[in-house]
């Protein structure tokens, strides 16, 4: 199995559809209800290990009408999955879509002033402050992954668990990809491996106040925080602004810290010598345990990294994941590369392929990521 990663001019060279030449798309198969029906009923009758199912199933195989509507609730099934499949990275980024694989802007804007200026009777109006964006590229990118049934297994009626675990499979990897995506504004993940070897430096980093420090996380050092964001300036307008709702986003080992910081609802603390009990500000903080996090981050201080960024919607968006317009959603495809009956016809793709008889499937999901505004913006490695 591989995954192909597609950029620049190879990649707007491969947005099209007309493209992928010799795979069929099952969503654009014209089913009857009837044979759809008889699909639905005979896969489930069969991966639910009825008695006599998978004789029945392998004689259904063996017309092409079948085998195609087969496919396409095989397709249906795995978006079902897909639209069920938690996900958590929408909880801290926010998504667009664009139109192509070219690069899309985004843009942070500011002005100098707020409100509008007074104007005594008979004077003229005065002209707009300064106003200016800072502007970021977002582009997406294709990931996909084949998979291959033999001819003979299909005939063997050896298939029907692979066939059963397909549209979970392809469903589990296109979240996957998306949750990689967005981890991939937080870490430095190298797209050939999966794997990040520390937080992302290119974004958190001096020159945008933001860099990595070595504080646990506890109440104490959540509250400096959250205080210093309270006071933070426009570095345009040189102004104080409010600071948008933010989510603390931390690996599983972090969870049961989190916890006790926010659970509370009272705090014992002394102040000159005298014990007071005061309400916990902290209990409406909200955190996200991203579990690509521990999956992804090889460094050794991954346990114990914690960040702190806008909410997605906030006034000052800092994390973005893109799809690409009308393919929001994982493709499947089955290869049709079976060449032609020599007396002349069409030979389903389930046929088995011209070259060595197997039946390839091909899972498809386009996906960007790209940071914006950093102000709000903290990571600690903890430690």
């Amino acid at each position: 199995m591989t995954i192909e990663l597609l950029t620049g001019s190879a990649a707007e060279s491969a947005a099209s559809d007309a493209d992928f030449s010799g795979t069929v798309n099952p969503r654009a198969l014209r089913i009857g209800e009837s044979l759809s029906t008889r699909a639905v009923n005979m896969l489930g009758e069969a991966f639910q290990n009825q008695w006599g199912a998978d004789v029945r199933l392998a004689e259904a195989f063996s017309t092409s009408d079948f085998k195609l509507a087969a496919t396409a609730e095989l397709d249906k099934e795995m978006l079902a999955q897909y639209d069920e499949l938690p996900s958590t990275w929408d909880q801290y980024t926010d998504t667009t879509t664009v139109r192509d694989f070219r690069p899309k802007r985004l843009q942070s804007r500011w002005r100098s002033t707020i409100g509008m200026a007074r104007v005594p009777e008979l004077t003229e109006y005065p002209a707009d402050d300064r106003r200016g964006a800072s502007e970021y590229a977002i582009q997406v990118a294709k990931y996909g992954r084949r998979f291959a049934i033999s001819w003979e297994a299909w005939l063997n009626n050896e298939a029907i668990g692979e066939l059963e675990d397909l549209p979970g499979e392809l469903a589990r990897q296109a979240r996957e990809t998306e949750m990689i995506a967005a981890v991939s504004n937080l870490l430095l993940v190298d797209p050939a491996t999966n794997t990040a070897s520390d937080v992302n430096t290119a974004f958190f980093k001096t020159a945008n106040g933001n860099a990595p420090t070595a504080l646990p996380l506890t109440r104490a050092n959540l509250k400096t925080v959250l205080d210093g964001m309270a006071v933070k300036k426009d570095p345009n307008s040189k102004r104080v602004i409010a600071r948008p709702d933010v989510v603390v986003v931390i690996p599983k080992a972090l969870e049961s810290q989190m916890l006790s910081i926010i659970r509370p609802i009272e705090v014992r603390t002394t102040v000159d010598g005298v014990e007071v009990i005061e309400g916990n500000e902290l209990s409406g903080v909200s955190y996200v345990v991203e579990p690509m996090l521990d999956f992804v981050n090889t460094n050794s201080k991954a346990a114990t990294t914690w960040f702190v960024v806008p909410k997605p919607r906030s006034t000052r968006p800092a994390l973005w994941v893109a799809k690409l317009a009308g393919h929001e959603q994982p493709d499947l495809r089955v290869k049709a590369d079976t060449g032609q009956r020599v007396g002349g016809g069409e030979i389903s793709a389930l046929e088995g392929s011209f070259e060595i008889d197997d039946i390839q499937y091909r899972g498809r999901h386009i996906v960007g990521n790209q940071q914006g505004d950093a102000l709000f913006t903290y990571v600690s490695r903890g430690a």
